[in-house]
């Protein structure tokens, strides 16, 4: 992998700086309300219209356009770190290998730390509604849609109080941001590194095409950002929006790695007849030939699936969304506990594991551009936390490249952090 991406080798420590030195880039300057150059309107909040005309949905209809071959993915940017990540988990999991220490970011004083019950956030749901046909995501994201799929069998026991994070990390703590009302985007942000402690990444959504970069959310964040976007297979088959994405990826600066994603958790679209496997992998490569032009060795292909598409009781199969190893660079992971349906908070390693183990085999990074609990009936928040812990230390010591907490409400179950155990657990996480 060229130098130019940032790497997190848990032996010589990060090359560059810590994607999250972390005081966005843009107080004082652009937000969510400005007048994207490349746009004709403005956004609203991170549940509704995003950030410009071209976060629409894909057009329902007949693709226009020629009908282009899919560009080849260009395999100058595999990464090095495989190997070595692979060598530093079996050393820290067998032998406790001495690793360096990355500095913690300052922590705010204790009057900055929110209270529980902070005002509820809006719901930011991570897929696209169907529209009325039950074809294409419409550009308002449906809060049905897009946390991990349904859950699988039900758990063990909970487990017992676990001690907070302690340790070097050795991942992108992180989370999505939910925008309350009156908020900007930005405002919200600021307000997620007043709870959480200065978050290392952010995870973005778009329902349609990205907006243009300058003064976009991905562009706000300042940091390493994990962000998807949609639009139909069909149209990106027929080279409708290769113009549009090719400027897009080209706009994207070099700062911080990107871990862009195409069309996240397709599953459900397929199973409901929006498009075929096949479509959607071909469209894949095609995206990924374009960014693969932009030349920006900080763009990190990442196919995004639900972990229930693991579990044999989905009846799905992983390969028909994979399209291919030369093509994907990093897999994401939407992965949940369902607290409030099991009545439990499952071990990790139950929920985790298949992933875990899928990833390796392909040789390939990953990273959980998902996860949460909803509260477990009865608990206060002490349950919870205790979960967070265990679930940050298992997932640490497995060293995934990212972890995004889902600090969202949505129809399947409410996974915000707003009692002060769960916001301590993640902040210990986040800030250590």
């Amino acid at each position: 992998m060229p130098a130019e991406r940032d790497q997190y080798n848990a032996v010589v420590g990060p090359t560059g700086p810590w994607p999250g030195q972390d005081t966005p880039g843009h107080q004082g300057g652009p937000t969510d309300g400005v007048v994207d150059p490349w746009a004709t309107t403005t956004t609203a909040t991170a549940a509704g219209p995003p950030d410009g005309p071209w976060a629409d949905g894909p057009t329902v209809g007949p693709p226009t356009g020629p009908d282009l071959p899919p560009s080849p993915a260009a395999p100058s940017r595999r990464r090095w770190r495989l190997a070595v990540a692979g060598a530093v988990t079996l050393a820290v999991a067998s032998a406790g290998v001495a690793v360096a220490t990355l500095q913690p970011d300052p922590k705010p004083p204790a009057s900055e730390v929110p209270q529980a019950g902070t005002p509820p956030q809006s719901a930011a749901p991570s897929a696209g509604a169907p529209t009325p046909s039950g074809g294409l995501p419409s550009t308002t994201p449906s809060a049905a849609q897009g946390i991990g799929g349904s859950p699988s069998a039900q758990p063990p026991a909970t487990p017992g109080s676990v001690p907070g994070f302690s340790g070097a990390r050795l991942t992108l703590p992180g989370a999505s941001i939910g925008v309350q009302t009156g908020e900007t985007f930005n405002q919200a942000l600021q307000r997620s590194d007043r709870t959480f402690g200065r978050l290392r990444m952010a995870r973005v959504f778009y329902p349609g095409l990205p907006p243009a970069w300058n003064g976009s959310r991905s562009d706000v964040v300042d940091r390493t950002v994990v962000v998807s976007f949609k639009a139909s297979p069909q149209e990106i088959n027929s080279g409708k929006h290769d113009s549009r994405l090719a400027s897009w990826f080209a706009s994207i600066p070099r700062e911080h790695n990107v871990y862009w994603s195409y069309f996240h958790e397709p599953e459900d679209d397929v199973e409901r007849g929006a498009f075929t496997p096949e479509a959607y992998r071909t469209a894949w490569k095609r995206v990924a030939g374009l960014a693969n032009r932009a030349g920006n060795p900080k763009l990190v292909n990442t196919l995004i699936l639900m972990c229930w598409t693991l579990d044999p009781k989905s009846g799905r199969s992983f390969d028909a969304f994979y399209p291919g190893g030369d093509v994907i660079e990093t897999l994401g992971w939407d992965c949940y506990n369902w607290g409030a349906r099991w009545k439990r908070y499952a071990p990790p390693q139950e929920i985790y594991n298949r992933m875990i183990d899928k990833s390796r085999a392909l040789g390939k990074p990953w990273g959980l551009a998902e996860t949460g609990s909803d509260l477990v009936p009865g608990d206060s928040g002490a349950g919870r936390a205790a979960w967070i812990r265990s679930m940050t230390g298992f997932l640490n010591g497995q060293r995934p490249e990212f972890v995004a907490y889902y600090n969202q409400v949505v129809d399947q179950g409410d996974f915000r952090l707003m009692d002060q155990p769960s916001i301590q657990a993640w902040r210990s996480f986040n800030g250590a």
